[in-house]
């Protein structure tokens, strides 16, 4: 049994990565422990076989490993051990794992110095765990050791991934106070925080104080920084930073413009997105599946379904097979458009593609027929819907309401109880009334009662699919 959790281990263990960043703003990609010249072929697999064993919560395991090891490789007992281990901790996301690889460090009788802390603050920071990282940062200074700008930098980077730009922002402060200048990574990382939080605002702030630094922004910062606009409904905005990032003399790649693009996806504008899209092809930029998704999208946002088509046709004369989400996207055009044939359409193109239906699909073929005022088809989709096993949601439910209340001029409470009746009326035939009483509940739960009762408090008046 021991045998074969070691070979699962073994298997489950992968190539591991060291991406380290300097206070100079390069990266530095090895597959070698810092600290270490050699790089044992042993030590991949090993150190892969203790990672899950910490995953797992077995530290009795782990430790048992270690002292078996230690007995037979002295490099076992050495720091740079320690800092590999630490490192795959972080990569595979448990921090934790990572601050028992340093007790134990410290138990063998081994100091830990800067790169041991800057290992633990950056597993830390991965995912967004800022209280344990400060933890490490005050036990580095209680030992002696300086912080220095990897650790201020993996701070920062800690409050981004939790997307904290105000404790990103102290940071920096607090880096500068400690004599330590930012620099390109320090900045690209908080203007990503404020991207993050959609403070276009925040970050434009951000850049101009990199500019009093006198650092050059690169194709990440401006990349941040058009994100950081497009994200907050500025798709102007995101456009200059574009253009102004070509006029700096970096060439845009296809996160650039499919920000822009997205953008104006977003705000519905698929002529303004058309435009970067053939901008983005003139410049020779790779295209991918976000950047049809984004203009099927913004045709599908301006309710033009045969545009909406079209990209899904390019898509796939361009070698990109279109996904559940490009599909869905223009069924959504459709049921806006109130477009039900359109809709049978690619309901069957999903089959076709081999691509299984999901609750969103099936919304929108529903809402595309009852916005026609096709009521029994509606209810023969809904039915459809449950015999393949897609529950029903809110969406179906007020998707049904909106059209009671247009198609058979019912007030809202009794188009309410006529939409609960005919999602009861389908569960029915298929034999699942218990089904329906968890529907029941989850909608209890929103404020509805079997009646449809308390319902005209409970959504707004926009259906979001």
């Amino acid at each position: 049994l021991e045998s074969g959790r070691v070979q699962l281990a073994m298997a489950r263990s992968g190539p591991m990565e060291k991406r380290h960043f300097n206070n100079t703003g390069k990266k530095n990609m090895s597959l070698k422990p810092l600290g270490h010249a050699d790089f044992p072929p042993w030590l991949e697999s090993t150190t892969g076989i203790i990672v899950n064993y910490l995953i797992a919560k077995d530290v009795d395991s782990a430790d048992r490993w270690l002292e078996n090891m230690a007995e037979k490789r002295k490099f076992v007992s050495s720091k740079a051990f320690y800092h590999s281990l630490i490192h795959a901790c972080g990569k595979v996301g448990d921090p934790h794992a990572a601050s028992w690889c340093i007790r134990r460090m410290l138990r063998c009788g081994l100091r830990p110095n800067k790169v041991t802390f800057n290992s633990i603050v950056d597993a830390c920071a991965k995912v967004g765990n800022v209280d344990l990282a400060q933890q490490w940062w005050e036990e580095m200074v209680e030992m002696g050791l300086q912080p220095n700008g990897i650790t201020y930098n993996t701070m920062i980077n800690a409050c981004s991934r939790a997307r904290d730009t105000s404790l990103a922002e102290w940071w920096m402060g607090r880096m500068e106070q400690d004599g330590f200048a930012p620099c390109i990574v320090s900045f690209s990382t908080v203007i990503d925080a404020c991207a993050k939080t959609l403070e276009a605002e925040k970050a434009e702030k951000w850049f101009h104080r990199m500019e009093e630094f006198n650092v050059a922004p690169d194709a990440v910062v401006y990349n941040s920084m058009i994100n950081a606009c497009a994200r907050s409904g500025k798709p102007s905005k995101a456009e200059q930073w574009l253009l102004r990032m070509c006029q700096t003399g970096i060439k845009a790649d296809k996160r650039s413009y499919n920000s822009v693009i997205n953008a104006w996806a977003q705000a519905g504008a698929f002529e303004r997105a058309e435009t970067w899209f053939q901008r983005m092809e003139a410049d020779g930029c790779k295209l991918d599946h976000i950047t049809f998704g984004s203009l099927i999208h913004a045709s599908a946002k301006a309710g033009n379904v045969e545009r909406a088509e079209f990209w899904v046709y390019e898509m796939s004369k361009r070698g990109f097979k279109p996904n559940l989400v490009c599909f869905n996207t223009v069924l959504h055009a459709c049921a806006h458009a109130g477009d039900g044939p359109s809709a049978l359409k690619w309901f069957k193109a999903i089959g076709t593609a081999g691509i299984k239906p999901n609750r969103v699909t099936y919304n929108s073929v529903i809402h595309a027929h009852a916005k026609a005022g096709c009521m029994q088809a509606a209810e023969q989709w809904l039915q459809e819907m449950i015999v393949n096993q897609v529950s029903p949601d809110k969406v179906t439910y007020l998707t049904l309401v909106r059209s009671f209340q247009t198609v058979g001029k019912l007030p809202r409470d009794k188009a309410g109880s006529q939409a609960l009746a005919a999602i009861k009326q389908a569960y029915a035939r298929m034999g699942a009334d218990s089904s329906f009483k968890h529907f029941l509940a989850d909608m209890k739960v929103l404020g509805i009662t079997e009646s449809g009762g308390q319902m005209a408090d409970c959504f707004s008046d926009h259906i979001t699919l």
